[in-house]
């Protein structure tokens, strides 16, 4: 017997279709995509329609809410539908859901006929020219599209058109933690977790938890890294860095690009449940052959990857090695590929601990370091040991350690 959907009455316009654009943006665990999701399984049962499930970057279908919806139709009992490994089908009405990258994907989405809906998810690393591309393809008659985003910057293209521009029946819908509260939905741990970040850390709390822009926090690791649209043709390949990890915690592959006096971060791969074997064949389906750096406390790892014909090895840690490690990424001009969206959230989060007097110490905060390490190891492993303490010297004061004597030095 299915489930009854319950949808929180601050999405509740989403089921109506007097709107032409919709705006539904917030901070983390704000209810955005799974109420979203739950909206159009209901209105694809109600009438027969045709919904576009849209990325900007989506190299495979794990890269899409395909699972997602797939989860709530197994949680609801909805039979009604059929599952396919690239769609998903209403066999009672004819509805139907397709799923699409939007970046270099120009002459794909064009071709898209009869779109009634379309979800774009991750907004705000939609460019200006996927917007241009996307909103005439979805063109019949009361048509609409719904974007579910964080705020990245002040002015992310789609929050500019839609919020701080404004567009002809507009639909705004701002959400944040406060709404999975009120609903019963946020657990202990994730309040524990907000309410110290509203008490020792203000400026994250708002990004984090509100929805707010990103703003310099106190104590943010790497406060100077800059987005870049991709890979520029020119940069070239160094290394491999992976974070192992397997559940709750998830693998981190990334590649490093010396361009231009600076490196370039890409990430590959963001995802948890993957054994060595599997690991392995994402490293050797790559394109480029080079080195891949891993973490060194995983040496039994390092040795089967490496007997499937990986060219791996582990990081070189050395003495202090956290700490130095992090001062060494410091002192590099870092871009991070747009599409890199979990090692940005990261990046965002990625700040030192606090002691209860607020005084900033020199370990990260846990839990926002996967793509953190395997970029660090990358970095680590293009500076010799020996040559770490003199080339750190050499490096100007940076801002995460201020002037203040640090405590409790990494290990």
């Amino acid at each position: 017997m299915a489930k009854t959907m319950e949808i929180p009455r601050e999405f509740a316009r989403l089921l109506d279709n007097d709107w032409r654009e919709a705006a539904v943006y917030g901070s983390r665990y704000s209810l955005k995509s799974g109420t979203v999701a739950r909206i159009l399984l209901i209105r694809a049962r109600q009438n027969k329609i045709r919904i576009g499930c849209f990325r900007e970057f989506q190299s495979s279908i794990a890269d899409s809410s395909h699972q997602l919806l797939k989860d709530l139709i197994e949680e609801y009992n909805l039979t009604d539908f059929k599952i396919t490994d690239n769609a998903i089908i209403n066999t009672v009405n004819g509805s139907d859901f397709l799923f699409r990258g939007l970046h270099r994907n120009e002459q794909s989405i064009k071709s898209i006929e009869g779109l009634d809906i379309g979800w774009v998810e991750e907004a705000q690393t939609v460019s200006q020219k996927s917007i241009d591309i996307l909103t005439p393809t979805i063109r019949k008659d009361k048509s609409q599209i719904i974007y579910t985003y964080n705020r990245l910057l002040e002015e992310d293209p789609i929050h500019k058109r839609l919020v701080l521009e404004g567009r002809p029946n507009t639909l705004i819908i701002k959400t944040d933690y406060l709404t999975a509260l009120k609903y019963n939905y946020l657990s202990e741990v994730i309040k524990k977790e907000a309410e110290d970040d509203k008490k020792y850390r203000p400026n994250l709390f708002k990004f984090k938890w509100l929805g707010e822009p990103e703003s310099q926090t106190e104590g943010k690791i790497y406060p100077n890294w800059q987005v870049i649209d991709e890979v520029p043709a020119e940069a070239r390949l160094e290394r491999y860095g992976l974070d192992f990890g397997y559940f709750p915690d998830p693998a981190c592959l990334v590649q490093l690009f010396y361009w231009n006096g600076s490196y370039v971060a890409d990430e590959l791969l963001y995802q948890r449940g993957l054994d060595n074997m599997q690991l392995a064949a994402v490293i050797k389906n790559q394109s480029v052959k080079v080195l891949t750096v891993a973490d060194s406390a995983e040496p039994k790892s390092i040795a089967e990857i490496s007997s499937m014909g990986v060219s791996i090895i582990p990081v070189e840690k050395g003495p202090d090695s956290k700490r130095h490690g992090i001062r060494l990424v410091q002192g590099q001009k870092i871009f991070l590929t747009k599409r890199s969206v979990n090692i940005w959230r990261e990046q965002r989060n990625y700040v030192l601990q606090k002691n209860k007097e607020g005084i900033l110490l020199s370990d990260p905060v846990d839990g926002n370091d996967h793509g953190m390490d395997a970029i660090r190891y990358g970095i680590m492993s293009l500076i010799p040991v020996k040559r770490r303490e003199e080339y750190i010297q050499s490096l100007p004061p940076h801002p995460s350690w201020a002037t203040k004597e640090v405590e409790n030095p990494a290990e």
